[in-house]
């Protein structure tokens, strides 16, 4: 093969490789620092393969240019008008690039906000089928009595609402009742039947986020009827607040992804 072109092909495959090197590390940093949910699972797994893989390219490249010793040739063949035109290139290359930044990050953004609104359409939709399909099942567990045949039938019918929509890995309900003189909000989860006879109401007061608390105290304190959807790294959480007989109760349907916008549906 001609030594000009080689130059020109090593040269490019080594400027490609780069380039992808630094994009891809970008991108990577920019969703593990900010949470971002854009790539399949596995991304630390893939991210060491590509860079392997990119690491592979720079280096033939170089053993191109160095059994050709195309630097040399590089530097008799090109003259002067070439070295102004590439120069000038040049210029226009790393105007492209610092340009490409900002945009490539407002990509990410914006693809992690399309996927979590998917998700959330999603898992909205999917519960109020639930809720909507087991009206009458949820009203007899309306009727809140802190005891092992109402926990047990609680339990198991959450249960079931799991096993027959894949959106939720769990799903729970959250009642307001009183601990040692104070109000506290209980959560029964799906699975979680009763066998001992000894019952504690402390096993089931679960940590929330502050926001999270926050909403639960306006659903209980305020009668708020608002939907509550939150998300973080990969944590999707929905409550739906729910009365029946003026005796009011809350879902709480959470799910754990490992996928984000461009996962395959």
């Amino acid at each position: 093969m001609n030594p000009k072109k080689m130059v020109r092909l090593s040269n490019t495959i080594g400027f490609i490789a780069v380039l992808a090197l630094i994009y891809w590390v970008i991108i990577f940093v920019t969703t593990q620092v900010f949470g971002l949910k854009i790539f399949t699972a596995k991304i630390t797994q893939t991210f060491g393969f590509s860079i392997i893989g990119i690491l592979v390219l720079m280096f033939g490249a170089l053993i191109i240019n160095i059994m050709f010793n195309l630097s040399r040739i590089a530097d008799k063949i090109n003259n002067d008008n070439n070295n102004e035109i590439i120069q000038k290139t040049k210029g226009k290359g790393i105007i492209v690039f610092f340009v490409s930044l900002p945009v490539i990050i407002c990509a990410l953004f914006f693809g992690s906000y399309l996927s979590t609104k998917k998700i959330e359409n999603e898992l909205k939709k999917s519960a109020d089928e639930i809720i909507n399909s087991y009206n009458s099942e949820i009203d007899k567990i309306s009727n809140y009595t802190f005891d092992k045949e109402w926990i047990n039938s609680a339990t198991n019918l959450l249960s079931f609402m799991v096993k027959i929509d894949p959106n939720f890995n769990n799903v729970a309900i959250i009642f307001e009742d009183e601990v040692n003189g104070n109000m506290f909000y209980l959560t029964f989860y799906n699975g979680r039947e009763i066998k001992e006879e000894t019952l504690n109401k402390v096993n089931f007061i679960r940590d929330y986020e502050l926001k999270e608390r926050e909403y639960i105290e306006t659903v209980f304190k305020e009668n708020n009827d608002q939907k509550y959807f939150m998300s973080n790294d990969g944590s999707y959480h929905l409550f739906i607040p729910y009365e029946n007989d003026g005796k009011r109760m809350l879902f709480f349907f959470s799910d754990q992804r490992n996928y984000g916008a461009l996962r395959s549906s």
